[in-house]
């Protein structure tokens, strides 16, 4: 019986070590991110999302986003809900919707 029990012990940690936990949309979209025009978008957890306006043309924006799957988010925007597409590789995160696509980098 202790041979099982040290033979299952040593399997699981095995399995435990061994694999790479995947991180989730959920996950990886935290934090701030920006284009190659200069603009910037921050998830935060918890659903909520800031977009800094441009002085004097375009005001700060809040927003919120839920993640439906592991490669869209769903946004609300002043009232607009926005089904988006994300995939994020690394530091690089592109975004497409309907209007066509953009990449961003996340700032650090």
């Amino acid at each position: 019986m202790k041979r099982i029990i040290f033979a299952l012990s040593i399997a699981l940690f095995l399995l435990t070590s061994c694999s790479e936990q995947k991180k989730t949309l959920t996950d990886e979209i935290l934090g701030t991110w920006k284009n190659t025009s200069g603009f910037t978008i921050q998830f935060n957890s918890g659903g909520t999302g800031f977009i800094p306006g441009v002085a004097g043309e375009i005001p700060d924006s809040s927003f919120t986003y839920t993640v439906v799957d592991e490669s869209h988010i769903q946004m609300n925007f002043q009232g607009q809900v926005f089904t988006i597409e994300i995939t994020i590789n690394d530091d690089q995160l592109t975004w497409k919707d309907n209007l066509g696509e953009v990449s961003y980098t996340r700032v650090k």
